[in-house]
């Protein structure tokens, strides 16, 4: 089915490892893609010497058209900042001001990101690789994280976000081509947006690669209709305030909100201290919302991030049980009540039925994925089921909830 599985892999790859003083995990999952593009890098400490050596760095890369330039990207981006001539000067200007990141030294951490993104994207213009070469591109979120700062630069629709206990949630804006000041960078170099795609066929306004998309005689790397120019983003840091900052590729963005995301996560980190395991539910419940893309997320938690809270585990335990039961019960009546009980050969059982419904189930997914209009009956009459089942286990969670604490918990 093009460039899509018949079924999605949902194993998960996972890195977890502990900064000076936070926690991160590395969660992806090929999903219904038919390869895996994105790539990721950690390093928690960028430098052996002052400043350096107190700084971490995370990025998520999310290729399109191949994986040349992602895991490019991802192998060689750290190294190309730490290489131009101002971070040079900020390691200068930060050992004459007793490690303090002031005005002039932001700059600097400005100028070198910049300048970094811009010289990887010429240095790969020359990579092997052929046609792959040519059309391959990547997405880039990364974010330095110092003691005081957090330094983001953003490129394309992948995003970061700092969730903060104020709820005064920090994300980093998308570059789509119908934005309005990407429309007229695409125009003036002249190129189109169609379908909210840069001459018809581009998803996202900026990134790393996609040269064909670069080639406009006269206009300099930041002028035309793709640029590699980042969005940098300087974030005081506030340790009573800051939970924990997200690194993404849009197979998360795709089906949940900034805020949902955030809710989500909090929602795991009462009921679990495995990151891993967080994680994996984030990516897991993308999927069951729609996400059709390869998804890749970084998780870094601070101190002030929620902590495991038993009463909570011990409703999430009662409110799956409900769940699970009801659903059971309820499919097991829906069928009975259709008359597909009485209409079974004696050889079978109900329950052998699973996989049809379950086919039936991911058809209707597909079909709201691609927004038709028109359902054959099967399909409507999956929705029925569907919706049935829906409104049955919405009054077992009340009742689970309700019976165990008196009360309604929201879990994102």
């Amino acid at each position: 089915m093009g460039a899509f599985l018949d079924k999605p892999k949902t194993e998960k790859t996972n890195d977890i490892g502990v900064g000076r003083d936070y926690r991160y995990v590395v969660a992806s999952m090929q999903g219904w893609r038919i390869d895996m593009e994105d790539a990721h890098h950690v390093k928690i400490s960028i430098g052996k010497d002052p400043p350096f050596e107190n700084w971490s760095f995370f990025a998520v890369f999310d290729g399109h058209a191949g994986s040349n330039v992602a895991f490019h990207s991802a192998e060689n981006l750290l190294q190309t900042l730490l290489e131009t001539q101002a971070f040079r000067d900020v390691k200068a200007e930060l050992n004459s001001n007793d490690q303090k990141i002031t005005d002039k030294s932001k700059t600097l951490i400005k100028e070198g990101m910049r300048a970094g993104f811009l010289q990887l994207d010429a240095s790969m213009e020359n990579l092997p690789g052929g046609t792959e070469k040519e059309r391959s591109g990547t997405t880039a979120i990364c974010a330095i994280l110092t003691p005081d700062y957090i330094f983001f630069a953003n490129l394309g629709d992948s995003r970061g976000i700092l969730s903060r206990k104020s709820d005064n949630i920090f994300s980093t804006e998308d570059h789509k081509p119908y934005v309005e000041k990407e429309r007229d960078r695409i125009v003036k170099a002249g190129g189109s947006v169609m379908i909210q795609r840069v001459n018809g066929s581009l998803a996202v306004s900026r990134a790393l690669g996609d040269y064909e998309y670069k080639s406009v005689p006269g206009l300099c790397p930041t002028d035309q209709l793709v640029s590699p120019e980042p969005d940098i983003y300087i974030i005081e840091r506030n340790k009573e305030d800051d939970e924990f900052l997200v690194l993404a590729c849009d197979g998360i963005y795709d089906v949940l909100e900034n805020e949902e995301l955030c809710r989500l996560v909090r929602s795991r980190l009462t009921v679990t201290e495995d990151l891993k395991r967080a994680s994996n539910q984030v990516l897991d419940v993308c999927l069951s919302k729609g996400s059709r893309d390869n998804m890749t997320m970084i998780m870094v938690v601070f101190d002030a991030a929620p902590k495991v809270n038993e009463e909570a585990v011990k409703l999430e335990s009662i409110w799956l049980e409900s769940v699970d039961k009801r659903l059971k019960d309820s499919i097991t009546l829906i069928l009975k009540q259709e008359g597909f009980d009485d209409n079974s050969p004696s050889t079978c059982d109900i329950h052998l039925a699973r996989s049809l419904i379950d086919r039936i189930l991911e058809e209707k997914n597909k079909i709201e994925e691609s927004q038709q209009r028109q359902q054959s009956p099967q399909l409507q009459e999956a929705n029925n089921l569907s919706n049935n089942l829906v409104e049955n286990t919405d009054d077992t969670i009340k009742t689970a909830t309700e019976v165990e604490a008196g009360e309604e918990i929201d879990y994102g």
